[in-house]
């Protein structure tokens, strides 16, 4: 538990640390270098997360930048939580454990976010397409360096552009380069290849 604290301290320190990797203001989108501390993170509060939730979840998944090693991302830890049904959802369960309702609207699902460290917890009904969309997503970039790499030249480019504030924004701005993979994922799929045998969709 003492080794846990130190390791959730530690990240805080770094993810509230000023950073200039990249040349943007307080008010832009901010990245950071990848931190290998992040899967660590998660793996503790998807614990809390699944005791919270109890027989409901299926499943929590570590999604988004912060789960592809060696891929810079926003300073905040993205996890996407399976539940059987929103009707036995109990948001006041999250509450408890530090998180908050968020009006934002996420398309068929619920939002949730908690502070030092930041998680934004998005949580899906079982079934739901955008499910295996993000993790088709993930799992892609983590396999494939070429199109790692050109995704985060986009959010680096794109970075300075956007207010922190207005992330919809730019998470739409990435929106053509994420459809591109998730069809090659999907045509990966289809007619069984390996990998290593396919080039990259994006070159």
């Amino acid at each position: 538990m003492k080794e846990l604290m130190a390791v959730e301290d530690e990240l805080t320190k770094r993810m509230n640390r000023p950073h200039t990797q990249i040349k943007i203001s307080q008010r832009t989108v901010q990245m950071v270098p990848y931190d290998p501390l992040w899967p660590i993170l998660f793996e503790a509060e998807s614990k809390r997360i699944k005791k919270a939730l109890g027989n409901d979840c299926i499943a929590v998944h570590h999604f988004g930048s912060t789960a592809v090693p060696g891929l810079c991302a926003k300073p905040k830890i993205d996890i996407l939580a399976v539940v059987k049904s929103f009707s036995s959802l109990k948001p006041e369960a999250l509450v408890e454990i530090g998180y908050e309702v968020r009006r934002e609207t996420i398309p068929t699902g619920k939002y949730f976010t908690k502070e030092n460290p930041r998680f934004n917890l998005h949580v899906f009904e079982d079934g739901n397409p955008l499910i295996e969309k993000d993790l088709k997503f993930r799992d892609w970039l983590r396999t494939h360096p070429e199109d790692r790499e050109a995704y985060a030249a986009l959010k680096k480019e794109l970075a300075p552009q956007f207010n922190e504030h207005n992330g919809m924004a730019y998470c739409r701005a990435k929106t053509g380069f994420i459809e591109k993979i998730i069809k090659a994922s999907a045509s990966h799929q289809e007619v069984g290849q390996s990998h290593s045998q396919r080039t990259s969709p994006l070159s």
